[in-house]
Formats: C-alpha cells, structure tokens, sequence
C-alpha cells in the first residue's frame, strides 16, 4: 500500500477515475483510494463533528461515520462531474462525501434505535410443536388453526411455529436462534429454512381459505 504516495499529488478528478474504473488493476485502484482518503478524510471529519455535535454525539461516532462514509463511497461510489467544472473538483467531492456523510448518520441513528428497542435477550429456543390441547374449548377459527399446524411436516411445523412465536415486524429472529434451528434441522442453509417457512405459510392459507368457506356454510351462504 505504501505505493499510493505515487499518486499523493494526482488530480483529485484523475483519482476518482482510476478508482471508480473496475477495468484497472486492483492494486493501482486500492492506491488510488488511500491517496483519496488521505487528502480528504480529515477535511470530511471536521465537517462531519460539526454535524455529529448538532445531534449530541462526540468524535468516535463523526470518526464511525467518516470511516463509513469512505466505506460507501469505496463499495458503490460513482463521482461524476461536467468538465466545466473540473477546476472545482476537491470542493465538488467534499460536498459529494457530505451528502454520503449524511446518509450514514441516518444510518448510525436508525441503528442506535434498533438497539434501544431491541426485542430479543438471548433467551429465544426453537418452538417444535404446541401444547397438549385436549379438552380445551376452541371456536371453529382455532380448530381450523391447529389442524393446519398438525399437517405439517416436522421440519415445516418447528420453523412456522419458531418464527411464530419470536418474529417481530421490523426485526430479523436473532443470529443465534436461527443458527438453533438450522442445527435443529441438520445444519441446513438458511435458504432451507427460508424455504421451510414459505411450505408452513403455504399450508396454513389453504386451510385458512377452507375454514372460509366452512364458515360460509355454517351461515347458509353456500
């Protein structure tokens, strides 16, 4: 990486060329980068405290942010700019960075809230298979419900009722709940497990759809 210093006093507008063009080697375009970075991660971390102290955060997370904003920009950046322009380069990348900067502290602020709110303590276990039910009173809906649950397959019934039980609009099932029951079900990929749920879902609106047109029965109505 020591390389790079080639490039230290490259145009910043050739630089962005060399990096943003896949068809150069990995090599140049990787030096191409840090020379970047270099020349403008302490201009875009200034501006980025400036905005973090608006909000009441303090200079790790502008430095998270700063490291984010390069990350971005590394992973899908297309910096374009009229050759017009080309004498405005550096002033027109910053204020391209900035508006990356602004959009990862979206980011690092819906994160935050996401570990506020956070539903799950670790404690979460796979779910195989509903209690004993027998002798419970139930309306036509729930009898329905159970029927559909207990036509399932094995594999099928543990994810339905698994997902049932933890699954929160908003929130995937927690890394180590998914890996129980992938483990559970015989070091599957998370694809089977995606699969599984789909078959479940499946089955249960069709017998949802049947306890429709029982109900429609029921009422006179067919």
């Amino acid at each position: 990486m020591s390389d790079w210093k080639k490039l230290k006093d490259e145009h910043t507008l050739r630089l962005t060329e060399i990096y943003q063009d896949k068809s150069n080697p990995q090599s140049l375009r990787e030096n191409a980068f840090h020379a970047l970075t270099h020349r403008f991660k302490d201009d875009i971390l200034k501006k980025c405290e400036i905005r973090c102290k608006r909000f009441g955060h303090d200079i790790n997370v502008a430095e998270q942010v700063v490291t984010a904003t390069f990350k971005s920009y590394a992973e899908k950046g297309k910096f374009e700019i009229n050759p017009e322009d080309e004498a405005d380069v550096d002033y027109l990348f910053v204020g391209y960075l900035v508006g990356i900067v602004k959009i990862e502290l979206t980011n690092y602020y819906r994160q935050q809230q996401r570990k506020l709110n956070y539903p799950y303590d670790g404690s979460e276990e796979i779910v195989t298979d509903i209690p004993d039910v027998d002798g419970m009173e139930m309306n036509l809906e729930q009898q329905i419900l159970i029927k559909a649950i207990h036509s399932l397959t094995p594999s099928q019934r543990t994810v339905y009722l698994t997902y049932k039980q933890y699954e929160i609009d908003g929130f995937n099932l927690p890394n180590k709940l998914l890996k129980k029951l992938r483990e559970h079900l015989g070091d599957v990929k998370q694809p089977t497990i995606r699969g599984l749920k789909k078959e479940a879902l499946d089955k249960i609106k069709n017998y949802t759809s049947a306890m429709e047109v029982t109900k429609e029965f029921y009422n006179g109505r067919v």
